[in-house]
C-alpha cells in the first residue's frame, strides 16, 4: 500500500468536519448518517492501513535537512491507530442518543470528528516534531468540547485545561529543540535516534528528557499536573470518555513512549536520577489517583481519578526501560481503553436518564437500570483485575515486569496498594447499586428510571464483552506487543 494513503486519516474527517456547517441537513438522521459515515469511512481506512501497512515515510514538507513534517506507520503506531479506529464508532453511536438531550450538537460533532483526524495524526506521525505539531493541534480541537456548556463550570474547566495544556507544550518545545539540534529530529526508530551519549547525571540531555516526560504528563494527568482532568468531567460523557481513555490522556502516554523510547535512548537514560525521579512520580500519582477515587462522591470524577491512577500504571511500564516493561504498558493501554471508556459510558448512561451525578443520589438503582449496572459491573470487575480479564493481564504483566527490574521494586509497592484501592472503590459503587439497605423505597427514589435507549446500550454491551474477550484471546496481542518491544515491529 502506497504511504500516500496514510494521508487520508488526517484529510477525511478534516473535510467532513469542515463540510458540516455548510450542509443543510433536513432531518437530525441524515446529520446523523453522514456523521456515522464520515468516522466508519475513517475507521476503516486505519483499518486497512494497519493490514496493509505502508512500508515508507510520507514527508509531507521540510522546515531543515533534519527536520520534516512526515507521516508513517510503525508497531507502536499501530497500537493507537487500532485504539482510536475500534473505540472512536462506538462512541459516535453512543453520542447520537447521549447529545439528543443536548444543545449545539452540529458544533459538537463538527469539532467531535474533526479530534478524530487530528489524534490519527498523532499516531501516524513519522517523527517528534510532527507529533509535537499533531499533540498542540488535539488542544484546540478538544477544548471547544471541554467547554460545550459554557457555563460556569465549563469555562472553569477550559481555562484549567488550557493552561495545564500550554505549561505541558512549553517544556515538550524545550526537549524537542533540545533533541533536535542533536539529530534527534529524524524518523522514529526504537531505541533512539541522539546516538550514543554519555550516561552522565549532569548531561542536559537527562534535564531535556525529563522537561519533556512532565510536559507530555501533562497530558497523561501525572501528579502534581493532574488537576485539568477532573475538571473535564463537566464536558459531554461521550468527551470524557475520550479525554479520559483515548484521545488525550493515551496521546500523552503514547508521547512518552515515543520520547522515551524512540527519540532518547532507554539505555542511557537506565539508573540515571532522571528516570528515578519520574519513576517516583509516576508511583505517587497511581496511589494519589486511587486514594481520591476512594473519597470522591461524583461518579465522573471518581473514574477520573481513576484515570489518573490507571494511566501511571501504564508510564511505570514505560519507564521501567525494558522491553518486557514496554510490554506490560501496551497491554494494559490497550485494555484500560476499553474498560475505562465504558465505565464513563456507564456514568453517562445514568447521568442522561437520572440527572443523578453523585454516588449518595443513586441507591439501588440498578433496579430500575439493569443493564446499564450490569455492563459497568462487568468493567468494574475488569478494572479490578480479575482474571481472565483485561485488566488483571496488563497488571500481570506489569507485575512481572517490574519483579525482573532493579529499578520495579517501588513500582510493585505502588501497584500492589493500588490494587487494593481500586477494590475498595468499585465494589462500593457496586454495593450502592445494588445494597442500598433495609427499608429502601425503590418506588419512591427511582420511580421512572429506567435504561437508555439501543443507541447507548449497545456500545455498553459490546466494550463490557471486550474486556473479557481482550483478556481470554490476549496471548496474541501479548505477542503481538513483545515484537513491538523488541523492534521487530
Amino acid at each position: 500500500m502506497s504511504e500516500k494513503l496514510l494521508l487520508l486519516p488526517v484529510i477525511i474527517p478534516t473535510i467532513a468536519a469542515l463540510l458540516m456547517p455548510f450542509i443543510k441537513f433536513n432531518t437530525k438522521k441524515l446529520q446523523n448518517i453522514f456523521i456515522a459515515a464520515s468516522v466508519c469511512l475513517n475507521s476503516i481506512v486505519i483499518l486497512l492501513l494497519i493490514f496493509y501497512q505502508p512500508s515508507g515515510t510520507l514527508t509531507l514538507f521540510r522546515l531543515s535537512e533534519k527536520a520534516s513534517f512526515a507521516l508513517r506507520l510503525d508497531g507502536l503506531g499501530i497500537v493507537f491507530a487500532a485504539l482510536i479506529a475500534l473505540l472512536w464508532p462506538l462512541t459516535t453511536i453512543y453520542a447520537f442518543e447521549y447529545m439528543s438531550h443536548e444543545h449545539g450538537e452540529k458544533t459538537f460533532f463538527g469539532w467531535f470528528v474533526v479530534t478524530f483526524g487530528v489524534v490519527s495524526g498523532i499516531a501516524l506521525s513519522a517523527n517528534l516534531l510532527t507529533l509535537y505539531l499533531f499533540y498542540e493541534v488535539m488542544t484546540l480541537t478538544t477544548l471547544p468540547l471541554v467547554m460545550h456548556e459554557m457555563d460556569g463550570r465549563a469555562r472553569y474547566a477550559g481555562r484549567k485545561y488550557l493552561l495545564h495544556s500550554v505549561l505541558g507544550a512549553s517544556l515538550v518545545f524545550i526537549a524537542l529543540t533540545y533533541a533536535m539540534s542533536l539529530g534527534g529530529g529524524e524518523i522514529f526508530q526504537l531505541g533512539g535516534t541522539l546516538g550514543v551519549w554519555p550516561n552522565d547525571p549532569s548531561n542536559m540531555l537527562l534535564c531535556a528528557w525529563f522537561l519533556g516526560f512532565i510536559g507530555f504528563g501533562v497530558k497523561a494527568a501525572i501528579f502534581p499536573f493532574h488537576s485539568w482532568l477532573p475538571s473535564a468531567s463537566v464536558a459531554p460523557t461521550p468527551v470524557t470518555a475520550l479525554l479520559h481513555a483515548v484521545a488525550v490522556v493515551k496521546a500523552g502516554v503514547f508521547a512518552i513512549v515515543r520520547l522515551t523510547w524512540y527519540v532518547f535512548e532507554p539505555e542511557s537514560l537506565s539508573g540515571t536520577w532522571a528516570q528515578y525521579a519520574a519513576i517516583a512520580m509516576a508511583c505517587i500519582t497511581i496511589i494519589y489517583g486511587s486514594t481520591k477515587a476512594l473519597t470522591t462522591w461524583h461518579l465522573k470524577r471518581r473514574f477520573a481519578y481513576s484515570t489518573i491512577s490507571q494511566l501511571s500504571y501504564i508510564i511505570l511500564g514505560v519507564l521501567l526501560l525494558t522491553p518486557e516493561g514496554l510490554t506490560g504498558a501496551l497491554v494494559h493501554m490497550g485494555g484500560h481503553a476499553i474498560m475505562k471508556v465504558n465505565l464513563f459510558f456507564c456514568a453517562g448512561a445514568i447521568l442522561c436518564q437520572t440527572k443523578r451525578e453523585y454516588l449518595f443520589d443513586m441507591r439501588g438503582i440498578a433496579m430500575g437500570m439493569p443493564k446499564t449496572s450490569f455492563a459497568l459491573v462487568i468493567s468494574g470487575l475488569a478494572l479490578c483485575g480479575l482474571p481472565p480479564s483485561a485488566g488483571f493481564m496488563g497488571k500481570w504483566q506489569l507485575g512481572i515486569a517490574a519483579a525482573a527490574s532493579p529499578s520495579g521494586h517501588a513500582g510493585i509497592a505502588a501497584l500492589m496498594i493500588s490494587a487494593v484501592l481500586t477494590v475498595l472503590y468499585i465494589f462500593s459503587i457496586f454495593s450502592i447499586f445494588i445494597m442500598p439497605g433495609k427499608n429502601f423505597d425503590f418506588k419512591t427514589a427511582n420511580h421512572g428510571v429506567k435504561d437508555p435507549g439501543l443507541s447507548m446500550l449497545a456500545p455498553l454491551g459490546i466494550l463490557a464483552a471486550g474486556a473479557f474477550i481482550y483478556g481470554l484471546y490476549s496471548e496474541p496481542l501479548i505477542n503481538f506487543f513483545n515484537r513491538i518491544a523488541q523492534g521487530v515491529l
